[in-house]
């Protein structure tokens, strides 16, 4: 069914149009008007947060022995300013303007790291310096393996503040990408036969399985705010089992492969806001464990909410799964622009997974372009492990509101399964300029409002 524009245009002023079929397609270029389009109230308490607040004590790695020529390691030196600061009661251990070479900072409880402006921690690439192995998570699957280049375990009240860059050195770990696959499949064979964790020691190059960047564990009260991260070797920044983290004003800038920007893993109570995120996968992304051994932690992610951000590019502008076998519900990801990607929106599992998925809102996205699908909700995402197993995911109220898309191959693409519908989604005030509409499959209780999806004229399909 199409309209004439100026026919279109009228009723647009009047009312909105109630889309009692999958989608509504007319040919005008002309921006979706939002001035007065209500927001539904969201059904979850939003979080609040607050900055944490640390002793008046600094500790400046100069005064531990630390040298800024970006030859000498001052690994020892940040290690001990640490120690000093967090057993007088904590403080802020100060990276002065510079460039400080380093292995793996460990965080503790009560630190707050705080780069200078034009300060620089670069790290090291040499793997041996990420030794010993710790407690860690691989793509939604516990194992011990290379320390990430910062982390923090069991800690909190701790942060990353200031106006200086951390440098993770990523190039020299891309490589791995091309050998990991060995190793991969042995960490599959632990989960599935659930082999003790302690048993599943990683870190050596044969495996060659990347560390995250930066990471904190079963930690708490967690603020990142004003530093940049740039060249990160996998997974930029991976919260995992932890809980009130408050990310703003920063910068991730890595384009290596799987160097996903925002990783929430299994955590909660989560603000992310006026951040930039240029990524080599999905940019912002909510996980929590992949298929037997998720399912053996059991942890969400939860109560999270992503706004008032920038993304430049990635696999996806803003994603859920498809490691998502804890579950991930009460999320909102709202007033936030997307550059470049290969689908803008996307929920994503397949069987095998078990999970739910539930109570997500996104609303008041600008997407400038998406290669593949603006929004992609879909269960059969990738190819499962088991083809034959009963997991299956669950994906349930879900809500996309005052969405737009200037350019896309596919407009909106549902999946589920045939034993796990997707059940109550809602789309309202979306204009999507697409060569095709898309499609759905297994998919109940759906309801489109004002779903507009421009087919765009033959000279721009190239």
């Amino acid at each position: 069914m199409s309209l004439k524009n100026g026919s279109f245009l009228i009723i647009l002023l009047i009312s909105i149009i109630v889309i009692s079929f999958f989608f509504f397609t007319q040919k005008s270029h002309a921006p979706l008007e939002r001035k007065n389009v209500p927001t539904e109230d969201i059904s979850f308490d939003i979080p609040v947060l607050d900055p944490q607040t640390f002793p008046d004590r600094n500790c400046r790695i100069t005064d531990y022995g630390a040298l800024s020529d970006g030859k000498a390691s001052n690994t020892e030196a940040i290690k001990k300013a640490i120690t000093d600061c967090a057993k007088n009661g904590g403080g802020k251990v100060i990276i002065p303007a510079g460039t400080w070479l380093t292995g793996p900072i460990v965080l503790q409880s009560h630190i707050n790291l705080l780069l200078e402006k034009d300060a620089e921690i670069l790290f090291s690439t040499n793997p041996d310096e990420y030794l010993p192995v710790v407690l860690s998570r691989f793509e939604g699957m516990e194992f011990y393996n290379y320390s990430p280049l910062i982390y923090a375990l069991d800690a909190e009240n701790i942060a990353i503040t200031g106006e200086g860059v951390i440098n993770g050195n990523g190039e020299a770990w891309y490589p791995w990408k091309t050998k990991q696959g060995t190793a991969v499949l042995k960490l599959y064979d632990f989960t599935r036969t659930n082999a003790p964790v302690k048993q599943r020691i990683f870190g050596t190059p044969s495996d060659a399985l990347r560390p995250s960047f930066i990471q904190f564990v079963r930690s708490k009260n967690i603020l990142l705010e004003g530093v940049t991260f740039i060249h990160s070797p996998m997974w930029s920044i991976h919260p995992l089992y932890s809980e009130n983290i408050l990310m703003r004003n920063i910068k991730v800038d890595s384009d290596g492969p799987n160097t996903d920007g925002i990783v929430i893993d299994s955590s909660k109570n989560v603000i992310i806001e006026n951040v930039y995120v240029n990524s080599g996968d999905d940019a912002i992304v909510i996980k929590s464990g992949k298929d037997a051994d998720g399912l053996r932690v059991g942890k969400p992610s939860e109560n999270i909410v992503v706004r008032n951000s920038t993304i430049k590019n990635g696999h996806s502008g803003f994603a859920i799964g498809s490691e998502m076998s804890g579950s991930v519900r009460n999320v909102l990801f709202e007033d936030t622009s997307i550059d470049r990607t290969d689908f803008g929106l996307q929920i994503k599992s397949m069987r095998g997974r078990g999970g739910v998925v539930e109570n997500i809102w996104m609303r008041n996205i600008q997407i400038r372009r998406a290669s593949n699908q603006a929004i992609l909700v879909d269960m059969q995402y990738g190819t499962p492990i088991d083809p034959l197993s009963s997991l299956l995911p669950a994906f349930h109220t879900l809500h996309f509101q005052n969405i737009e898309c200037r350019r896309t191959d596919e407009a909106i693409i549902i999946r589920g399964l045939e034993n796990s519908p997707i059940q109550n989604i809602k789309f309202s005030n979306i204009t999507i300029g697409a060569k095709s509409e898309g499609q759905r499959e297994y998919a109940e209780n759906m309801a489109f409002e004002n779903v507009v999806i421009n087919i765009l004229p033959k000279e721009q399909k190239k």
